[in-house]
């Protein structure tokens, strides 16, 4: 019976780890018109009608960047979207791209504080947008952030986030919904055949790059300035991000970047999958749903109902989905881009949290599986995942050196898949372009799930409150605040300069290899550290050369 229960919270814990990790033509220019009504904007398709925000800013929501992507456009790039005459009502959110609830707590609450999170879609309809401005303070074109959300490229939407917040620090942001699981990262031989790449895969980064060239075509509509475009994301949203640099079709659709939590290229990132291996996993899931046979198989799988492509076959899991290379959007893996000098390569502020997995730890063994680890099912669970080295883990991370064997274990999951490879990229990227790392620390940040045995700290995502404040994850102390205020002062100045650094805000060093100062992001405690490698033991995870 321990046997099994180990191997069922292992199952568990790895599938967290993998959730993770998980073009249009640009027609002629928008252009702010329509009379003087500052909520009524004329843009390449049509004209849209916002809503006034906060503080004299305004909100456009649910503005079709692609077309509907469905029938003969399931497994397809996304293609122009429609024109319309007349105003389109632009002031409510469209519905996310197709997802499961996550509905898993124990008392039927959400994982996650989106509202995608608690109501899940079937809307295939789904690549819309939402712009959020400050209020106008003459004709000066603004920076602009471009928000991809995080959700293991399985769940999550745009409209989760509210840019008000930054917004009125004077950036224009942009929030993405692009296509999640299946729908948006199926790979299959029978669909590369009939494309043009003779490849298939990598869905839903051909949304986030049709969004991208949106905002190049729009978004001075809207006050924006398409010369100063950030492309931002958290967790899957950055390891897209990180793609998105290494993409050859992504070339001058932004000039800057912010990675939070999530890389693709670096030692024990989650780098894509190859071609033929994305497609041998596509295949297995083509049979789930019943489309066996090759020659039929894109119209088998294209009359597939929704509801059964987002949960698989009868009874599995949802199967995880990721990037894979072959595609034009990724010809070659994001290492090999950079041996190469083939990137995009821009100033990127990036970083991670100082206790990623808690998270993980918390929802995958403490809610969902069955109760905290013992230091036998400590053990057992690190000879599980790490069969190769189990005896050097469990020596540098014996359960003795912490308060529990559930902190150990956090430990492991925050350094080898988050910490380490987020201070190897900064490593990589900083010998081409400005880098400006940093770890985000509040020890006390509002927890997303009860933790009765696994205290959240800095968890993966606790940051996100802090850029865009959230109803169900108030910040409750003075000092919270300031350091919310901070961070979006930092945020705002370096999409407007590609430097984060400006007046009465503590100073933040460009990063350099040699010197290895990452800022630390914590309630009144701003200040750069040289100890992040030692915190993470980063010299036991990354190989000789990239520590």
């Amino acid at each position: 019976m321990r046997s099994r229960s180990v191997r069922r919270t292992a199952t568990r814990a790895v599938t967290a780890v993998a959730a993770l990790l998980l073009s249009i033509t640009a027609p002629p220019a928008a252009s702010a018109d329509s009379g003087h009504d500052p909520l009524v904007v004329r843009t390449t398709h049509g004209t849209v009608r916002g809503a006034a925000g906060p503080d004299g800013g305004r909100v456009f929501q649910g503005i079709p960047f692609a077309a509907s992507p469905t029938g003969e456009l399931r497994w397809r790039p996304p293609q122009p979207a429609a024109a319309w005459s007349g105003v389109r009502d632009a002031t409510a959110p469209a519905s996310p791209c197709p997802q499961l609830p996550l509905t898993l707590l124990p008392d039927g609450g959400p994982v996650l504080p989106g509202d995608s999170n608690r109501t899940g879609s079937t809307t295939e309809d789904c690549l819309y947008l939402n712009v959020w401005t400050p209020a106008r303070t003459g004709n000066r074109t603004l920076p602009v952030l471009v928000w991809l959300h995080g959700g293991g490229n399985a769940y999550g939407a745009g409209s989760d986030y509210n840019g008000a917040a930054l917004a009125a620090r004077g950036v224009v942001v942009v929030t993405v919904n692009y296509r999640l699981g299946a729908l948006g990262f199926l790979s299959h031989p029978a669909l590369s055949a009939v494309s043009a790449d003779h490849a298939s895969g990598d869905y839903g980064l051909m949304d986030q790059q049709a969004a991208l060239r949106w905002v190049r075509s729009n978004i001075g509509a809207f006050g924006g300035d398409r010369t100063r475009v950030t492309l931002a994301g958290q967790s899957a949203g950055s390891v897209d991000t990180c793609l998105h640099i290494t993409s050859p079709t992504a070339k001058g659709l932004f000039h800057r970047a912010v990675q939070q939590s999530g890389s693709c290229v670096s030692h024990g990132a989650l780098t894509p999958l190859t071609l033929a291996a994305a497609e041998m996993k596509g295949q297995s899931f083509a049979a789930s749903v019943g489309c066996t046979a090759p020659s039929t198989a894109p119209a088998c799988l294209r009359a597939v109902p929704t509801t059964e492509l987002i949960r698989g076959a009868p009874g599995a899991a949802p199967p995880l989905w990721g990037a894979n290379t072959g595609p034009s959007i990724l010809p070659v893996s994001p290492d090999k881009a950079w041996a190469a000098g083939r990137v995009n390569a821009v100033p990127t502020l990036s970083g991670s949290t100082h206790d990623e997995y808690r998270y993980f730890t918390a929802l995958y063994v403490d809610l969902l599986g069955g109760g905290p680890l013992t230091p036998q099912t400590y053990a057992a669970l690190i000879r599980l995942q790490h069969p190769d080295r189990a005896a050097a883990v469990l020596d540098t991370y014996p359960a003795s050196a912490y308060p529990s064997p559930n902190l150990a274990y956090s430990a492991v999951g925050t350094d080898q898949r988050f910490a380490c490879p987020a201070r190897a990229d900064s490593r990589l990227y900083s010998g081409r372009v400005p880098v400006y790392a940093y770890e985000f620390n509040d020890p006390q940040a509002p927890p997303f799930i009860p933790a009765p045995h696994t205290p959240q700290g800095a968890f993966h995502a606790s940051e996100l409150a802090y850029l865009f404040p959230m109803n169900a994850l108030p910040l409750l102390t003075p000092a919270q605040r300031r350091l919310s205020a901070t961070m979006a002062g930092y945020w705002v100045r370096f999409a407007a300069t590609g430097n984060p650094n400006g007046p009465g805000a503590a100073i933040w060093p460009r990063y350099a290899a040699d010197r290895d100062r990452i800022q630390v992001l914590a309630p009144d405690r701003i200040a750069p550290t040289t100890g992040f490698a030692a915190d993470h033991r980063c010299t036991f995870w990354q190989p000789s050369g990239t520590s």
